[in-house]
C-alpha cells in the first residue's frame, strides 16, 4: 500500500486531542504550513502522540492504561477501524518519525532558525506557537522520563543476565561495554538528556510530574540505583515464579534465604537455583515437544541437540540451551530468530554450569557467596525478561496451559 501524499488544509482538521501545538499549527495559513511541511497528517499524528502521553501520565485517572488508550484511539479513529486504516496510519507514522521529525529537528538547529520562523509567522503567531510547544513538551518530557525510569529495572535485569555471557558473545552486543551496569548507565544518560526539554518547558513540567521525576538521575548514584532496581526485579521475578508454581517459588526464595541465613549458604543456594532452572524447563515442555519446536523454528541451528547414548539405542535430545529457547518463546512459533533470545539462553545455561561447579566446590569463602549472589541476580533477571515480558505477550490460552503444566493442581482461571 502506497502512502497518500500529504494534504494541507484540503479539509478542516478535526482535532480531538490535547496538543496545543496541533491547535496553533492548524490555524496557520496553508502557505505557511506548506513551508513548514506541517501537513494535516503530521498535525494529527503529533496530536495523537501528545494526547496518548497525557492520558498515560494522568495520575488522577484510575483506569488501566489499556482503557485510557482505547478511549483516546476511539476519539481519533471514529467508527470501526479496519486493516486498511491501520496500515495507512502505520505508514503515515513511519514517514512522520523517519522523515518529518528529523527534518524539523535539523531545521530548528540551523543558525537564524528562530528569527526566520518569527518573520514567517509574525510575532504574535510565533509567540503563541512557542508557548504551545512548551505546553506539549511539558507533557512529553514527563511521559519520556516516566517511560525511561519504568524501563530501568529491565535494564538491570539484562545487565545481570548478560554479565554471565562469555566475553566473545558479550562483545556482539554494542551496549554491553564490559562495564558493570552498562545498560542502566545508558538509561541514566537518556534520563539526563531530557533536562534540555525540562528547561525549555520551564515550570510546566513540575505541574505534571511526580516529585521523584522533577530532577534527573545522577551517574554518581549508579551503584545505589542498581541495587534499588535490582530489588524491584527480584520482587517481580519471585512473584512471577510463585504465580506459576508455589513449589518453584519456594526454590527461588530458598536460594535467597540460604545466602542470608544458612550455615552452608553457597551449596544450598546453588542447589536451589539449579533445581529451579531444571524443573522450570522440564515441567514446561517435554523433550519431544522441544525437538518438534526446534524442527519448526531452528531447523539448521547448531549446538541445540545431542545424542543420548543411554538406554537400548541412541536418541537425539535437546540441549539445555534448546530447552531455554523454547521456554523463553513459550513454545510459540518464531517469525525470525532473535540474537537477544539466543544470548539470554546462552547466559542462563552458563549460569547453571557455574552454579554446578559451586555446588560441588564449596569452600565457604566470601568470594563464593558473592558469586552465587551474582548468579541469583542473573536468574532473577532471566525470569523477569522471560516470564515478565515474553510470556506477557503470549496468548492467554498458552500462558494458562503453561501454568497448569508447572503446577498441575492449579484450578484453570482467566489470566489476570
Amino acid at each position: 500500500m502506497t502512502i497518500p501524499k500529504p494534504s494541507y488544509g484540503e479539509q478542516a482538521i478535526a482535532l480531538v486531542g490535547v496538543s496545543a501545538v496541533a491547535r496553533e499549527v492548524s490555524r496557520l495559513p496553508i502557505q505557511q504550513r506548506q513551508i513548514l511541511k506541517a501537513s494535516d497528517e503530521a498535525v494529527l499524528i503529533w496530536d495523537l502522540i501528545v494526547s496518548c502521553s497525557a492520558a498515560l501520565t494522568d495520575d488522577t485517572d484510575p483506569r488501566p492504561w489499556g482503557d485510557r488508550l482505547d478511549e483516546i484511539l476511539s476519539r481519533f479513529f471514529a467508527g470501526e477501524i479496519g486493516e486498511e486504516q491501520i496500515e495507512a496510519a502505520a505508514k503515515h507514522f513511519e514517514t512522520f518519525t523517519k522523515d518529518q521529525v528529523p527534518e524539523w529537528t535539523k531545521a530548528a538547529k540551523r543558525d537564524g532558525a528562530r528569527l526566520y520562523l518569527e518573520r514567517l509567522l509574525g510575532a504574535a503567531a510565533y509567540n503563541r506557537l512557542k508557548v504551545a510547544l512548551r505546553q506539549d513538551c511539558a507533557i512529553l518530557v514527563v511521559a519520556l522520563r516516566r517511560a525511561a525510569r519504568n524501563l530501568m529495572p529491565y535494564a538491570v535485569a539484562m545487565d545481570d543476565l548478560f554479565s554471565a555471557l562469555p566475553a566473545v558473545q558479550a562483545r556482539s552486543l554494542p551496549a554491553l561495554t564490559g562495564a558493570p551496569n552498562a545498560l542502566l548507565t545508558l538509561a541514566i544518560h537518556l534520563d539526563q538528556a531530557l533536562e534540555k526539554l525540562v528547561e525549555f518547558s520551564s515550570g510546566a513540567v513540575l505541574l505534571n510530574s511526580r516529585e521523584s521525576e522533577s530532577t534527573p538521575l545522577e551517574l554518581a548514584d549508579l551503584a545505589m540505583l542498581a541495587d534499588k532496581f535490582r530489588e524491584v526485579v527480584s520482587g517481580r521475578s519471585r512473584a512471577a515464579v510463585k504465580e506459576l508454581s508455589a513449589a518453584l517459588g519456594r526454590k527461588i526464595q530458598g536460594a535467597r534465604d540460604a545466602l542470608e541465613h544458612s550455615a552452608d549458604p553457597v551449596a544450598q543456594a546453588a542447589n536451589s537455583l539449579i533445581e529451579l532452572i531444571d524443573r522450570l524447563l522440564r515441567a514446561a515442555f517435554t523433550d519431544d515437544e522441544v525437538m518438534e519446536w526446534l524442527q519448526a523454528n531452528y531447523p539448521s541451528a547448531k549446538g541445540l541437540t545431542y545424542i543420548d547414548q543411554k538406554g537400548h539405542s541412541p536418541k537425539i535430545r535437546p540441549t539445555k540451551k534448546a530447552q531455554v529457547l523454547c521456554f523463553v518463546h513459550a513454545g510459540l512459533p518464531v517469525a525470525e530468530p532473535s540474537p537477544l533470545h539466543e544470548m539470554a539462553a546462552t547466559a542462563i545455561v552458563t549460569v547453571r554450569a557455574q552454579l554446578q561447579k559451586l555446588k560441588h566446590a564449596d569452600l565457604g569463602t566470601e568470594e563464593e557467596a558473592v558469586e552465587v549472589a551474582r548468579h541469583l541476580n542473573a536468574v532473577e533477571g532471566f525470569l523477569q525478561l522471560a516470564v515478565g515480558v515474553t510470556w506477557a505477550l503470549a496468548p492467554d490460552e498458552r500462558v494458562n496451559e503453561l501454568r497448569t503444566r508447572l503446577e498441575p493442581t492449579r484450578v484453570p482461571s482467566d489470566r489476570s
